[in-house]
């Protein structure tokens, strides 16, 4: 990152910190703050963007503006800044104030604005909220009043690591131009309300649903307002969002930035597609030959459709290098894979030059590929292709079909299941355990490990399953958690023994078993186990960054690859 001053037209100052190339994003932060509060958002974006992140006037080293300033004064700031960068138009992100801010510069100046996500902002606020800033505004310009109270609305008790920071800049600002500022936050919340209609880009309007004062009704009535606006909702966080969650406002804002008047989604697609992974699948291989070349996908989209006349269904993405040769083939089968086929399934789900090397097949009754060794198998004659949004459903007349004894492979967020094998273990005695990665607020919930250190919540696998074992370990340890998704999967070093662990996201640091510390190396010196200790500093520094990987290997040693789906 590169730090820099730049002259605006009327002799004042910016001072910027910039990242990458690319389309520009340009950052404005909120009252009390300084550029440094993006470092999340410009660490993730800045690999596909010109990311500038600003000092707000009068804050760290910016001008600041007249005494007397009010909103319209920061929005005009705003337009000479971004005529000053000469870049064109900026996909703008304006956090609390300065989402006042970038909302008005929107509204005065569109032609300098591509996309405009609001997070955390104010709008229309009650007769009392108004009045409690108005008051905090007041003691503000009489330099009375400490910073305790923001922190405290901000963060809670949680997040110290990220709230001693956020102390250190508001120790650090300067008292005119934090009194500047504040005035015309207490007082910008309606300057605009009324015009948010003639805002034409697409528009994300995010906040924290323990975000009292830049609530989610705040949101979602700006988001309707505003023609092609959305709102997201994030659980579990207040009002310094950005910070405290940065993976999930870094996926929201690289959903966003690939919005345009044409192509929006109200919905993140990776989010969408982990809701859809909830649902518990089998795993299929659907084939079919094209010029008597076979061609296939990994699908888990299949589904019974009728008995008589007998039927089924699977759908296909209309971006799939296949699309046109099953449409135009007129059959297809169905090929529902064995627990023991997990590499077939991983064979057909990526890019491979010859995928039918590796499995041994014959042609089925209406002519497409059959595999040998799977749970079963049904071959058809495309009955109707229904167009539904980017995919298509094929469905199929069943032509001829076989079952054997092979129990099926599932497929559950984002991970391979196999029942029968595990089902198989049980009676020999457990030899899997589970552990909760509890996070909340930028925190991870630890319990004593009696031996004087820190470990995960676990438990051990029973006859009952994985899912009801972390189910009724949740219960204990922390029941605002819910289970998420699988983080690690690892060999320990007793013998025959497996490690699963999971990330489970919460909504609050209230836990009935350990504690809840910050999700930063120095506070998770006291995990005793090894491997524990480095998979959450893998965690911390993944969180920074908002990508995440899964672990496959041994307690010692393995590799973090990324979840692989259905083409499908």
């Amino acid at each position: 990152m590169m730090s820099r001053t730049l002259p605006l037209s009327d002799g004042a100052t910016v001072r910027l910190i910039e990242a990458g190339r690319g389309e520009p994003l340009l950052l404005i932060h909120g009252v009390g703050m300084r550029a440094e509060a993006w470092e999340p958002q410009m660490a993730a974006l800045s690999a596909h963007h010109h990311v500038i992140a600003v000092d707000m006037p009068g804050h760290g080293v910016s001008s600041p503006l007249p005494a007397a300033a009010r909103l319209p004064d920061f929005v005009a700031w705003a337009a000479q800044l971004v005529e000053a960068l000469e870049l064109g138009p900026v996909n703008l992100v304006g956090h609390s104030m300065g989402a006042l801010v970038a909302a008005g510069l929107v509204v005065e100046r569109p032609d300098l604005v591509r996309r405009l996500a609001l997070l955390n902002a104010v709008h229309r606020r009650s007769p009392e909220a108004r009045a409690a800033v108005l008051a905090r505004a007041d003691e503000i310009a009489r330099g009375e009043g400490d910073n305790e109270a923001p922190l405290i609305r901000w963060f809670g008790a949680n997040q110290v690591a990220i709230r001693n920071k956020v102390a250190h800049w508001l120790e650090g600002i300067d008292p005119q131009g934090y009194a500047t500022a504040y005035r015309a936050f207490a007082e910008g919340d309606s300057v605009y309300a009324d015009r948010l209609a003639e805002i034409a880009c697409p528009t994300l309007v995010l906040t924290g649903d323990g975000d009292r004062n830049s609530s989610a009704q705040m949101s979602h009535e700006m988001a309707n307002v505003i023609p092609l606006g959305r709102a997201l909702i994030v659980a579990g966080h207040r009002h310094m969002v950005n910070m405290t969650a940065p993976y999930i406002v870094n996926d929201a804002l690289t959903n966003w930035l690939r919005w345009d008047e044409t192509n929006m989604t109200p919905f993140d697609p990776r989010a969408l597609r982990d809701a859809f992974g909830c649902f518990m699948t089998g795993v299929t291989v659907v084939t079919t030959t094209s010029e008597g070349v076979p061609l296939g996908f990994t699908a888990n989209s299949f589904s019974s459709v009728s008995l008589d006349p007998p039927l089924l269904l699977v759908s296909i993405a209309k971006t799939s290098r296949n699309f046109g040769h099953f449409v135009n083939a007129g059959h297809f089968a169905i090929n529902v894979l064995a627990e023991s086929q997990k590499d077939v399934s991983g064979t057909f789900a990526r890019p491979v030059e010859d995928r039918f090397a590796s499995v041994k097949w014959s042609p089925g009754p209406a002519g497409s590929p059959v595999f040998s060794g799977v749970s079963a198998w049904f071959d058809c004659r495309l009955s109707q292709l229904v167009e539904a949004g980017d995919h298509a459903i094929l469905i199929g007349e069943i032509k001829g079909f076989a079952a054997s004894q092979e129990p099926g492979l599932g497929y559950y967020r984002g991970a391979y299941i196999t029942p029968a094998q595990t089902a198989a273990q049980l009676p020999t005695g457990p030899d899997v355990m589970i552990a909760a990665i509890v996070e909340a607020w930028g925190e991870v919930l630890l319990v004593e490990d009696g031996q004087g250190g820190l470990a995960l919540p676990e438990a051990r696998v029973g006859r009952e399953g994985v899912q009801a074992a972390l189910t009724q370990l949740l219960r204990d340890i922390a029941p605002d958690a819910a289970p998420g998704e699988i983080y690690a999967v690892y060999d320990g070093a007793a013998p025959g023994r497996q490690h699963i662990a999971f990330r489970c996201p919460a909504t609050s640091t209230d836990a009935r078993q350990g504690r809840f510390v910050p999700l930063e190396p120095d506070h998770l010196k006291s995990v005793g186990d090894p491997a524990t200790r480095s998979m959450l500093d893998r965690l911390a520094a993944e969180s920074r960054l908002g990508n995440y990987g899964v672990y496959f290997g041994s307690h010692i040693e393995g590799q973090v690859t990324h979840k692989q789906g259905a083409e499908a």
